[in-house]
């Protein structure tokens, strides 16, 4: 998406998929990135554009995102898709070893800390996502106070917003559109494999981040 003339304003941009679209099989497979990257996150963020500028709106995004109440829903919808799509794609990587994706360090103490093991972890994420009723996101989140906590928003809604106002770790999309094409109706399967593309040294980055209470980092750049 390098070409970005058919856009009529350019506020808010796309960030750059990290690999191939068929970099994340056979997890994820290439049709549904494709799909995913260019009708989805293009869509919502060529919306988003279009509504900050019918409502005039030039906030910063991430001041959207912590005041969302004082915007149209057409913002709140288009801006979080744009807003959790821009993260999730980092929070993947391509592992070409079909190794074990296991956690270390800073990330690996964490989840010691707040659930025992990286089994139980893996665990609370599964059942909170089989809890999730229609399209939403699953989020591991750090509070202001150091905490964590797996949470589901609903939509495109996500922790920045209220009443959550959290810091998102790790972030897995359980729209259908993620993953219908290749599992059909089994979200539990394919959040299980996603834990095969997870990358670590994001959610690394993002857990020191959340440790230093800097949530007003701008997620996008």
């Amino acid at each position: 998406m390098n070409d970005f003339s058919e856009y009529e304003v350019l506020k808010f941009m796309p960030i750059k998929l990290p690999y191939q679209y068929k970099g994340l099989e056979p997890y994820i497979d290439e049709e549904t990135m494709q799909i995913h990257y260019n009708k989805h996150y293009i869509g919502y963020l060529n919306k988003l554009n279009k509504a900050v500028d019918k409502y005039d709106v030039s906030d910063d995004i991430m001041d959207i995102m912590r005041n969302i109440d004082q915007y149209p829903l057409e913002i709140r919808d288009n801006g979080g898709g744009y807003v959790n799509h821009s993260m999730f794609w980092k929070v993947l990587k391509p592992n070409p070893t079909k190794r074990n994706n296991i956690p270390t360090g800073v990330v690996l103490n964490k989840i010691k800390q707040d659930y025992g093991t990286f089994g139980q972890f893996k665990e609370t994420i599964i059942e909170a996502a089989q809890r999730c009723f229609g399209s939403g996101w699953l989020w591991w989140v750090m509070n202001k106070d150091g905490s964590t906590n797996i949470l589901v928003t609903p939509y495109q809604d996500n922790p920045y917003m209220p009443p959550y106002n959290a810091y998102p770790i790790l972030g897995i999309d359980l729209w259908e559109h993620a993953y219908y094409l290749k599992y059909d109706a089994e979200k539990t399967k394919y959040v299980k494999n996603i834990f095969n593309i997870l990358n670590w040294d994001e959610v690394k980055k993002r857990c020191i981040r959340g440790n230093q209470s800097i949530f007003d980092i701008n997620i996008i750049n």
